[in-house]
């Protein structure tokens, strides 16, 4: 039966939400929430990436994922995030079950809640290949490993647990506006924005 994204459902042990995040991760060299731990380094490419903030989606009471951001080097302001050039990684830690179509359609409102019109409709034929790749995956379980990668010459390339999901997304336009559900206006939390940022202390 379809999982939407925020009904209730019963939660596993932490231990299980680690298990495809890696178990070479060094505890020594690593962030931890909500028992979920991310690498304080990471490379897309051959480009090393370094942990600018992390922190957990959610609704109510209701975890959704964790999520960290990678960068070429810190930036505490969203202007400096998205003017930064070079590779970027979003990872994502889903913290219970996520139907696929429902996960592409949050995507693209967050992306819509904080985009122009204009530059929504630039966006809108990658945002629906970002909706239809997400809907072909179906379901992904609480623990899955979801990556948002940007590389300049290849543009955005998703994998869950390692395996690619569609084709690459050309653009930086695209990548910008991805980031934006999370650094916009109106994001997908504001304490949530803050923690990726590195504000939070």
């Amino acid at each position: 039966m379809k999982q939407l994204l925020f009904p209730r459902m019963a939660w596993r042990s932490a231990v299980a939400a680690l298990t495809l995040y890696g178990a070479s991760v060094s505890l020594a060299q690593a962030a931890e929430v909500s028992g979920v731990v991310l690498p304080e380094g990471t490379k897309v490419g051959e480009q090393s990436l370094v942990l600018n903030g992390a922190g957990m989606r959610a609704l109510a009471v209701f975890r959704v994922y964790v999520i960290g951001m990678y960068l070429p080097h810190r930036a505490s302001s969203p202007a400096e995030v998205l003017d930064m050039p070079g590779p970027k990684r979003l990872q994502l830690v889903l913290m219970r079950d996520v139907d696929g179509e429902d996960f592409g359609r949050v995507l693209g409102k967050g992306m819509a809640d904080n985009l122009s019109a204009q530059e929504m409709a630039a966006l809108q034929p990658r945002v629906d290949q970002l909706k239809k790749a997400m809907a072909l995956r179906g379901e992904a379980s609480k623990g899955s490993l979801v990556i948002l990668d940007y590389a300049p010459d290849s543009g955005t390339h998703i994998t869950i647990n390692g395996m690619s999901l569609g084709n690459d997304i050309p653009g930086e336009d695209f990548y910008k506006g991805l980031l934006k559900v999370w650094l916009g206006p109106r994001p997908a939390g504001d304490y949530l924005k803050r923690e990726l940022l590195g504000q939070t202390g």
